[in-house]
């Protein structure tokens, strides 16, 4: 499963990448992310989804990893899981590019994963709307908490 979007924001870069770094926000801007913790700063995190796909309800703990960090222009980070009760196994890569554009910031959001088990089984075109879905929710969201 591959997903990208661009969305454009009305903040520049250096006022928007203190936001992708503030856990509770970043939270409320992903959709079904019930918890999530900073275990150690600009590193790693836990988080917990909870999602519905197709007939299948999930709830996923997440360890995330910070893969690279270049401020403010870039983030890229690794989060993988697996649902103790529907043992479906997920795995993503997601980047963030963010570059200056007129009134704002240009952002790149990416997002490449695996889901495996029974979820698995639904099919891919089932789990590709659904993270298609769940990016472009997302990426309004952030573009709400930007604007204050």
């Amino acid at each position: 499963m591959r997903v990208a979007r661009e969305v454009l924001i009305e903040t520049p870069p250096e006022a928007l990448w203190p936001l992708l770094w503030d856990v509770p926000r970043m939270a409320a801007c992903l959709p079904g992310c019930a918890e999530a913790e900073e275990v150690t700063p600009h590193q790693r995190y836990r988080a917990r989804m909870t999602q519905k796909v197709g007939p299948i309800s999930l709830s996923v703990p997440l360890d995330v990893e910070i893969l690279s960090a270049e401020p403010p222009r870039r983030l890229a980070l690794s989060a993988r899981g697996r649902d103790p009760v529907v043992h479906a196994e997920i795995a993503m890569r997601v980047t963030i590019d963010c570059e200056p554009a007129v009134g704002g910031a240009r952002l790149s959001i990416g997002a490449e994963g695996h889901v495996l088990g029974k979820l698995g089984g639904l099919g891919q075109g089932v789990i590709q709307r659904k993270a298609e879905d769940t990016l472009d929710e997302f990426a309004r969201r952030l573009a709400r908490a930007a604007q204050g």
